[in-house]
């Protein structure tokens, strides 16, 4: 599947519905006229209908919103090279959005939109994307755990609570209200409870969109209390992970993966590596950075400041990266299940049944397969949008680093990189009086002449552009780490190399080292 930057995720699809609409349209049109001929009216009818009953079924097998903004978006799949049919690749995506996720506004400009996960599919050729991820309004978008979060500010209100030096914080429920979205669990549960697809991808890419609107939330917080909240949040991610990782191995699940369809099982197992049981994380863009931290964020009354909060943001952005970085380090290194038998005498006394599942492997066709490895994918896939930021910066100061920033071109076109193309005239207030915009009085919003030379276009989301080389990147990142994945499991499946050598130089391979 080929994918050019003009084009999002869905693109040809709205094209295609224009099409159909300037078609009906047309068509509706003859028909009122009314007059006598029946014949051609029909045949404008029926060419209607076969125009949309092929772009039904032309290039998207489904596609559909659902109440909790799920979104479906499924591929006709094509054959592997080696000639098996198969699921291909399956792209689930959870967690709260980030910056470069499409919000509420940015269907205020028009052509295609598409977030950097699904410009990531695109660009793998992906088989199947399944994003949870809710659609971010003006409330902001969802966090790890609402639980969590609610127990957090509970403790910050508590009356009697004179940890945090006895400061007034009885204006934080009002102004961060606990999300109304579904948390990270909640998403998962609804992934799970989902059905499973009739035939299995063979491989699924898991991404986990998390952190940016927690730490929105968690910087009106104390920052000791903040630290603790994001190092739990933490615990609960990878304790998610894992029951995903678990269910990967239950062939009756909609997690699991047909790595083995198409193929001689015995065969596969000894000669194909083992599966990969791979999640990508990307590390949160730092929500201070963006025009909205400004914009849109309640000043809140001494001694608190806005500056407090923009501090405790920056931190607890590395925090989260920091922890992130911890817990993928432990979680890799996990032992893998072990090989045991359905009536082994071993699993008489286990009385647990998560330790149970860890105990058994999958078996596919009566054969028992090997476990899937972990694989972990951490990446900046924003720091794309802090070169720019900087560099139009020192452009403006003319300023040059020691690195040349500030010496490239115009941050590749955009004219301004923190005044956003869409604003909420509810939060820019001030702003209204020097607005060239089009907002009236019913609307809300007002939108620039030039979209494409403003890095944002709303307050927390960049534009179309920076979203295409952010999901790029991050294709780019997952092939490298595939890449370098199989050439590793390559060379630990040769002999090892001896320190003897045989009569032609070469070291001799274990096999024939001996004499």
């Amino acid at each position: 599947m080929k994918f050019a930057p003009e084009y999002s995720c869905g693109t040809d699809s709205t094209l295609e519905l224009l099409s159909l609409k300037a078609a009906v349209s047309i068509g509706t049109a003859k028909i009122l006229r009314g007059g006598s001929r029946l014949l051609p009216q029909l045949a404008v009818g029926v060419t209607i209908l076969l125009f949309g009953a092929y772009l039904w079924s032309s290039k998207y097998i489904g596609y559909t919103l659902s109440h909790d903004y799920t979104k479906i978006v499924e591929w006709d799949a094509s054959e592997q090279e080696d000639g098996r049919a198969d699921g291909g690749l399956r792209v689930v995506v959870f967690g709260g959005g980030d910056v470069a996720t499409l919000s509420e506004a940015s269907w205020q400009v028009e052509g295609p939109n598409a977030g950097w996960t699904e410009i990531l599919c695109q660009q793998l050729d992906c088989a199947l994307y399944l994003s949870f991820i809710p659609l971010i309004d003006n409330e902001g978008g969802a966090v790890v755990s609402n639980s969590l979060l609610e127990a957090a500010v509970t403790r910050t209100l508590s009356v009697d609570n004179d940890t945090f030096g006895g400061l007034d914080y009885s204006w934080l429920l009002e102004q961060y209200p606990i999300p109304s979205h579904q948390d990270l669990l909640h998403q998962i549960d609804a992934f799970l409870a989902s059905p499973r697809p009739p035939r299995p991808p063979r491989e699924t890419l898991w991404v986990f969109d998390i952190g940016f609107w927690d730490v929105w939330n968690l910087a009106a917080l104390p920052r000791k209390l903040a630290t603790h909240i994001i190092e739990t949040q933490m615990q609960h991610v990878f304790s998610y992970i894992e029951l995903l990782y678990d269910e990967a191995h239950n062939n009756e699940s909609v997690a699991f993966s047909g790595y083995y369809a198409g193929v001689d099982l015995e065969t596969a197992i000894s000669t194909l590596p083992r599966p990969s049981f791979r999640i990508f994380i990307p590390k949160p863009f730092d929500v201070s950075l963006t025009p909205g931290f400004e914009s849109a964020r309640f000043a809140p009354p001494p001694p608190h400041t806005k500056a407090e909060q923009m501090r405790n943001a920056a931190f607890l952005t590395r925090h989260w990266d920091k922890v992130v970085q911890e817990m993928v380090n432990g979680w890799i290194r996990l032992p893998d299940p072990e090989e045991v038998n359905d009536d082994d005498d071993a699993l008489s006394g286990i009385k647990d049944a998560d330790l149970l599942l860890n105990k058994k492997n999958v078996k596919i066709g009566g054969i028992s397969v090997p476990p899937a490895r972990r694989e972990a994918i951490t990446y900046d896939t924003t720091g794309y949008i802090q070169e720019l930021m900087v560099e139009w910066q020192l452009r403006n100061a003319d300023l040059v680093d020691h690195n040349g920033v500030g010496s490239a071109a115009a941050a590749e076109g955009y004219s301004d990189v923190w005044e956003p193309c869409i604003k909420r005239y509810d939060v820019f207030d001030n702003s209204r009086s020097n607005s060239t915009g089009n907002a009236t009085d019913s609307t809300p919003w007002s939108v620039c002449e030039a979209p494409e030379q403003h890095l944002f276009w709303t307050e927390f989301t960049v534009n179309r552009r920076a979203i295409f080389e952010i999901g790029s990147r991050a294709a780019d990142v997952f092939r490298r780490h595939a890449e370098m994945d199989t050439e590793w499991l390559r060379k630990s499946q040769q002999p090892l190399a001896s320190l003897r050598r045989g009569p032609d130089g070469a070291p001799l391979r274990a096999e024939n080292s001996e004499t």
